[in-house]
């Protein structure tokens, strides 16, 4: 019964796979670039007039949305995982082998609030890009903010809030995020 089991495990595990490099296929056509081997999973929605570049095996999995009418970039082999959101005005340039666990918030644009005479959902927006550069893994329900640099090879600690940027190898926790210690030689 064991082996019968996780035989459609796998069988389903490998359905799904196929589904979503499909589905892949089928919407990476609207986009403005879109790498070979890449994978959509359920439920990802697109907001606005948002445009994307996607590199080769890019994965964004069940649930995410990306929004705005900016440019979104993401690079060779990075994983935008369950749930997370993306929001550009201007611009979010993802680079490669990235991973963001699920629940991620990435946006380029915050509330204007400068004149206490105006309410402030009629004062604008402020906009900054931001820049997630290679190899960085982000974990479960980070927040990033507007104009922030996250260096090459940068760990995120899970419920932090990154306001500055972050160095290259190093890892930063908390709310504002900082860091904590530098990634071993």
């Amino acid at each position: 019964m064991r082996g019968l089991l996780g035989k459609a495990i796998v069988f389903r595990t490998q359905f799904k796979r196929r589904l979503d490099q499909a589905r892949y296929l089928w919407m990476s056509r609207a986009f403005e670039q879109a790498g070979p081997r890449g994978s959509i999973g359920r439920n990802v929605r697109f907001h606005g007039n948002v445009t994307l570049q996607l590199g080769n095996r890019v994965a964004l999995r069940d649930g995410c949305q990306l929004a705005g009418n900016g440019v979104i970039l993401i690079g060779d082999r990075s994983t935008i995982n369950d749930g997370c959101i993306l929001t550009a005005l201007e611009r979010i340039e993802i680079g490669a082998d990235v991973m963001l666990a699920p629940n991620v918030y990435v946006l380029d644009v915050d509330h204007a609030f400068a004149d206490r005479s105006v309410p402030i959902a009629r004062q604008g927006y402020t906009v900054a890009p931001v820049t997630i550069e290679d190899g960085v893994w982000i974990g479960a329900r980070v927040v990033v903010t507007k104009g922030v640099r996250i260096g090459e090879g940068a760990i995120i600690a899970a419920n932090s809030v990154v306001t500055r940027d972050i160095p290259p190898y190093t890892i930063a926790a908390g709310v504002p995020a900082r860091v904590i210690k530098s990634r071993p030689e």
